[in-house]
């Protein structure tokens, strides 16, 4: 398994299941090299004939959906690279797709009226202002910004005048008419009511929301009104203290959710649950908690730099055995598995097992049948079938079958160790193809971001790249993790980074007494949240030979007024910077940089706005300034999510970066690009004294 393997890698993306569970479709993901991005298309795998083809040819196609007769298929269409996507709808009995839009600001999210004959879905276009009479400035003028948060990492600066909002159009073509609008919220996840009259869709309305929890509510607006300008042609459906994710309706009226009833005192980490809103009046407030007993993630998945890029999906969420069940995704020890839950009892069954991880999907009308993007440790996704009525998993089509057949690639083991204080915490290693625990093996320690989400059974193209190479490749879940529990996931809250630091050197050192690791030969990295570890770790400790931060957070305070969210208070910290500087001082790696000695390699994005590229540069010169060991690697054009969904070739560069950084400093070969400035900075030149004027 190389770097440049990420290119040849093919991805299935949100995968679609039709009324009757007969066929699938899905977006394919694959990578043109020669153009240097990503190529989506629209597939369809029959269930009953294992048959797997495409439906669409497009570069650009994705978010495919059923007509609920299944005759027909809506779907996303790009006309070229950073163009917007279009509404399509593509006849299955033979024929050209129609595109029936052609809006400035494109759609998204497309879902189909009960009857088949309209669509709702999102777009951010503006009637007024996007118009063919009104001309596009020759430069963008000045923006006028008001609130907190008005750029956001991957998605650009926040326009208040073309914000997404929820739409309908006849499925026949005509003209698309705005259902919403304005200029303060926002709208997501439009579905339509089970009898046809309304549109439901997800929205959080406070005037102020940037510093409190999540809150994103249930509405539903008629799609028989056009363009109302204020909010009392809106009905607010359903609300918890909480955010709301994820919704599915019953036959009877009831809503089943993903979401979650947040206490009032502040926490930075909370689970969601299954939340069942009894059938009567509007608005629903008072849920019943059917997960309250399993204790784990609900609707959460886990980390991988290997979810599908620029594909989409979301987990799956429906009624099942005559609405007496939910069928959704729990999360647990670093899987996520397809769930039931019992919608009397509230008993959670798991019905994929813990050796994989369930990335999005949907159901049948029945509920009766599950597709799903399934993961593992070897294999970053195949198209899988979940069948309720023989209680039976079968693979449906696995687009990487001969790369990784042809590919030796380590294995990786699962345990549990202890830490200083007996919390056990669970890892994974991969070991390098032909490990022979006989000999030495340099080890790299790899830590996750978040902090608040999960290592586990999904697949890392890089860590197999570093295990080819011969290292050992140790991660972790340390507290403030999740799929552990909240209580788990909480215990950083105001502490962060802390303890969990010696929950990572004690992964390390459990590691070394197994036998097998160079302890000359160590090296840390990690990005976002892991990349402020591998920051802390060297400012505590020289035990590593090599360090590699990538889009790190090094000084909290500049956090707080150049990032892209405001969440720092009262989650992350207490108060402001103005008001306790000292809380921000003590927490921030670039506040001990003068005990740093380990060579420091800085990966960071240019446009890089959850932790801007300033970030990574005070590591940078704080010990370029000091005469240290480091060098920066910057990518121009690349936001935080480099590594996940960057441009390919920057991708491979990435990985190529850190391999050979830990190759010439932990293997001792040679790489000129870095050598110089390491060398300069090892032995820095006299300063001259200054010459009076």
């Amino acid at each position: 398994m190389r770097e440049q393997d990420l290119l040849k890698l093919v991805w299935v993306a949100d995968p679609q299941i039709s009324p009757d569970g007969s066929r699938v479709l899905f977006t394919r993901v694959a990578v043109d090299a020669d153009a240097d991005e990503y190529v989506t298309s629209v597939w369809l795998a029959d269930v009953e004939h294992d048959e797997v083809r495409a439906l669409t040819y497009g570069r650009g196609d994705s978010q495919p959906r059923w007509s609920p007769d299944g005759r027909r298929v809506a779907f996303i269409r790009s006309p070229g690279p950073k163009q917007p996507g279009q509404l399509a709808v593509l006849p299955l009995e033979g024929g050209e797709a129609r595109v029936l839009t052609t809006l400035a600001k494109g759609a998204s999210e497309p879902a189909w009226s009960p009857d088949g004959a309209r669509i709702a879905f999102l777009s951010g276009t503006n009637p007024q202002l996007d118009s063919s009479e009104n001309k596009k400035p020759k430069h963008e003028p000045a923006r006028v910004v008001t609130r907190p948060e008005f750029r956001m990492n991957d998605k650009g600066f926040r326009d208040p005048e073309h914000l997404d909002h929820v739409w309908v159009i006849d499925a026949r073509g005509g003209e698309p008419r705005a259902l919403t609008t304005g200029t303060r919220f926002e709208e997501a996840s439009p579905r339509w009511s089970r009898d046809g009259r309304a549109v439901l869709f997800l929205s959080d309305r406070r005037e102020e929301p940037w510093f409190g929890p999540d809150h994103a509510a249930l509405y539903a607006v008629s799609p028989g009104l056009a363009q109302p300008t204020t909010g009392e042609a809106l009905e607010l459906v359903a609300s918890v203290h909480g955010p709301i994710r994820a919704f599915v309706e019953r036959e009877d009226g009831a809503y089943a959710a993903v979401g979650g009833i947040w206490p009032e005192q502040p926490r930075s980490c909370n689970s969601n649950d299954v939340l069942l809103f009894e059938p009567g009046p509007l608005p629903r407030r008072a849920p019943r908690v059917l997960t309250k007993q399993w204790g784990f993630e609900i609707g959460d998945g886990i980390n991988s730099d290997q979810h599908p890029p620029r594909g989409g999906g979301a987990m799956p969420l429906a009624f099942a055995d005559g609405g007496r069940a939910v069928l959704t995704v729990a999360a647990k020890h670093g899987a996520a598995m397809l769930a039931r839950v019992d919608v009397a009892s509230g008993v959670l069954e798991t019905l994929t097992d813990d050796q994989h991880e369930v990335a999005c999907g949907s159901v049948s009308a029945d509920g009766t049948r599950v597709a799903v993007t399934l993961g593992s440790v070897r294999n970053p996704g195949v198209l899988a079938l979940w069948d309720g009525a023989a209680r039976t998993l079968r693979t449906l089509w696995d687009p990487n079958a001969e790369l990784l057949e042809n590919a030796v690639l380590g294995s990786v083991e699962s345990f549990w160790y202890p830490s200083f204080d007996g919390q056990r915490i669970q890892a994974w290693l991969v070991k390098p193809p032909g490990f022979d625990p006989a000999r030495k093996h340099p080890l790299v320690l790899e830590i996750h971001g978040g902090p608040h989400t999960a290592y586990g059974v999904g697949f890392f193209h890089e860590f197999h790249v570093l295990a080819e190479a011969g290292y050992l490749v140790l991660y972790t879940n340390p507290r403030g993790s999740t799929t552990y529990g909240a209580e788990f996931g909480n215990c950083i809250q105001y502490k962060y980074p802390g303890e969990d630091y010696d929950d990572l050197m004690a992964g390390v050192d459990a590691v070394i007494a197994r036998g097998g690791v160079d302890e000359s030969r160590l090296g840390v990295t990690g990005g976002s949240g892991g990349g402020l570890l591998t920051n802390w770790i060297v400012t505590k400790t020289r035990r590593f030979a090599a360090a590699i931060t990538q889009r790190c957070v090094a000084d909290w305070a500049s956090m707080y007024y150049a990032c892209d969210f405001a969440m720092f208070q009262p989650f992350w910290f207490r108060g402001a910077p103005f008001q306790d500087m000292q809380d921000y001082l003590a927490r921030s790696p670039v506040t001990y940089a003068d005990r740093i000695e380990t060579p420091l390699m800085v990966i960071h994005s240019e446009e890089d706005w959850r932790t801007p590229i300033a970030q990574g540069e005070a590591m940078f010169r704080t010990l370029k300034h000091q005469g240290k060991r480091t060098v920066m690697v910057r990518f121009p054009g690349e936001s935080h999510e480099l590594s996940r969904s960057g441009t390919p070739s920057h991708r491979v560069q990435n990985q190529q970066h850190i391999r050979r950084f830990f190759d010439h400093l932990l293997l001792g070969q040679p790489a000129p690009e870095y050598e110089l400035e390491l060398a300069r900075a090892a032995e820095p030149e006299p300063v001259a004294a200054p010459v009076a004027r």
